[in-house]
């Protein structure tokens, strides 16, 4: 068995919708894939790019995230660069349905509200929460770095057993 199934270069995080009901400001709300563990023959040429992309900057030790790459972080690196997705001819909608629909494996994330907003965020500026009072608060870059170092060790420690099980339960075929 490929070590790189049962700890991949990288991971792809997109943001679920938030959902209605909460446990105390919790929710299962993001789904992590292994852009490595699918083949680009299955998907759209849309979404191989995204992988691709995503590939990347997993292993870019200088504009890359670290290996808990968000959706996000590849729409501020195509910022960046100058581009869009629709410079791409890319429906980035498409290319998240289409990854919330494959048939790959897929592990769903439980993530504080402040955590899935920064997820989420693809803006220029950085993130600005407004609570109740009228206070303030800009996210700096180092919380959202805390929120990748945050959830790539989630994945390092539940990945492995996760697709141990798949493998286990003859759901993930190894050959």
């Amino acid at each position: 068995m490929s070590a790189s199934l049962l700890a991949p270069a990288g991971w792809l995080v997109l943001g679920l919708p938030w959902p209605a009901e909460t446990r105390d400001g919790w929710a299962e709300c993001a789904v992590a894939i292994a852009p490595t563990m699918i083949p680009r023959s299955l998907v759209t040429k849309g979404t191989g790019i995204a992988l691709g992309l995503a590939t990347g900057l997993a292993s870019d030790p200088n504009d890359g995230p670290g290996k808990a790459v968000f959706f996000s972080d590849v729409t501020l690196w195509l910022d960046k660069q100058g581009k869009t997705w629709p410079d791409l001819g890319i429906d980035h909608d498409a290319v998240i349905g289409e990854l919330l629909t494959a048939q790959v494996p897929q592990l769903y994330l439980t993530l504080a509200q402040k955590s899935y907003a920064i997820l989420c965020d693809a803006s220029r500026e950085g993130l600005r929460l407004y609570y109740p009072g009228g206070d303030i608060e800009h996210v700096t870059p180092q919380a959202r770095r805390d929120v990748h170092t945050g959830i790539a060790q989630s994945l390092t420690r539940d990945w492995s057993p996760y697709i141990q099980g798949l493998i286990d339960s003859g759901a993930l075929q190894t050959r």
